[in-house]
């Protein structure tokens, strides 16, 4: 007899209101008829998967709420404000997800049939994380998570009040893989995440030129084609991974 393990695999949207760098991000006006969370839940519909927007239970994001609510039909999880960890394994466990695509609100660009085509290959139960290629451009492509392997990050980082960054804790997981992408989204002078004001005009000036859900294939030709545009923040790519560095070497010294 044979038996059919079904996988229960959903897109999760990290995003908050209360970000430092630029408040509000994630309700920016980037197109007349769209906000920075429309892209993101519009791109993400693409990868044909249920999608829950996890954001925080603090008030500030009780406007992100609402608005999603009001326009689209996902699923939406309040959890913990600043460890987003804890918030992720909160969510998994309340829709017994098993695998899981994270898809952070900073990136509206994100290649999403690297999400698409990854998620579907998964056929069997197994504690493994893939991850992007360190060439990779930022904001194409972050992780995809076993719900086990959630578990595992989990017992390290629950001590810590703050956990954005997570790249520390992945040396405690023996089973990551890199995706494979192709040449095109490797090794090019090219941001596409929202962190900066400057991030905010490179997003609006892109999406007054293609459409919100072209293919990140197609963005990237462009962009290698328009210096103009692709030169609007691309200077600030140094700054955002002295940044995340930052929270990694604060990890590493409460964790000595």
């Amino acid at each position: 007899m044979y038996y059919i393990i079904l996988m229960n695999k959903y897109v999760i949207i990290t995003a908050r209101c209360n970000s430092t760098r630029l408040k509000n991000k994630i309700l920016k006006k980037i197109t007349n008829k769209h906000l920075a969370i429309d892209i993101i839940i519009n791109r993400a519909l693409l990868i044909k998967r249920p999608i829950c927007l996890a954001t925080s239970n603090h008030k500030s994001d009780d406007k992100l709420v609402k608005y999603v609510k009001k326009k689209y039909n996902i699923e939406i999880f309040r959890g913990h404000k600043e460890n987003k960890v804890s918030r992720w394994l909160s969510c998994i466990n309340k829709f017994k997800i098993d695998y899981f695509a994270v898809i952070d609100g900073d990136d509206l660009a994100f290649d999403y049939t690297i999400y698409k085509k990854n998620l579907d290959k998964l056929k069997k139960k197994r504690n493994v994380i893939l991850k992007f290629p360190n060439d990779i451009i930022p904001g194409s492509f972050t992780y995809i998570f076993s719900s086990a392997s959630i578990k595992l990050i989990n017992k390290r980082t629950i001590k810590f009040k703050k956990v954005d960054v997570i790249e520390y804790f992945l040396k405690y997981i023996k089973n990551i893989e890199e995706v494979k992408v192709s040449k095109n989204l490797l090794n090019k002078k090219i941001r596409l995440t929202l962190d900066y004001p400057k991030d905010l005009k490179f997003f609006r000036s892109l999406f007054q030129k293609l459409d919100i859900l072209e293919s990140t294939q197609k963005i990237v030709k462009y962009l290698n084609e328009n210096d103009n545009i692709r030169n609007i923040n691309y200077f600030l790519e140094e700054l955002w991974r002295n940044n995340q560095l930052k929270e990694v070497n604060l990890h590493e010294k409460k964790n000595i």
